[in-house]
């Protein structure tokens, strides 16, 4: 059941809401703003209710990346910008908005999850490196900006550094190995 939204805030745990929020952040009950919709025309409605579905959607998996520390921040304003659309009965427009932030949300989330895989095998590769005396001077520099630039949020850029860190890391291991096995042949 969906239960009216009114002044005092969550009719489920009374927390205070925001005008243009569909979902309680304190207990997670579906709200809905009570907005007449019995005159609108028949594809109207259909809009409405198709918007209603988006907007939802958008703001569940903006929640969903919040919970995995992804930096959602265009995300949640499209959310915001498509809520008050559909507050003014601009449907076309809020289902538009919606659906680009649930995108950009689910995006985000498995830029964020490749991000956090190719740090992980990048720090494999400096690892194995580093056992075998490899210079990682510029992998870690490498590490440290995609490190930086994951921070701002900009994770296509963080996946091309943590990259590129695991392939100097593979490469100064290869050269130190190459090293090793010519000094062995010489001391032959």
């Amino acid at each position: 059941m969906v239960a009216p939204v009114n002044e005092l805030g969550c009719p489920a745990c009374g927390t205070a809401l925001g005008p243009y929020e569909l979902l309680c952040s304190a207990c997670g009950a579906k709200l809905r703003h009570v907005l007449p919709i019995e005159n609108l025309p028949p594809r109207l409605r259909e809009l409405h209710d198709i918007s209603e579905g988006a907007i939802a959607q958008a703001a569940a998996k903006t929640a969903n990346a919040h919970r995995q520390g992804v930096r959602v921040d265009l995300a949640e304003d499209l959310l915001a910008m498509s809520r008050k659309a559909a507050l003014q009965r601009d449907y076309p427009v809020a289902l538009d908005l919606a659906s680009k932030s649930g995108s950009e949300a689910e995006d985000l989330s498995v830029q964020f999850e490749a991000l956090q895989n190719r740090m992980r095998a990048a720090k494999r590769a400096m690892e194995v490196a580093r056992e075998d005396g490899a210079d990682l001077s510029d992998s870690e520099e490498l590490l440290e900006m995609a490190h930086e630039a994951a921070m701002a949020g900009d994770y296509k850029s963080a996946l091309r550094y943590a990259l590129k860190a695991t392939q100097r890391a593979e490469r100064g291991r290869q050269g130190y190995q190459a090293w090793k096995v010519e000094i062995s042949d010489f001391l032959k």
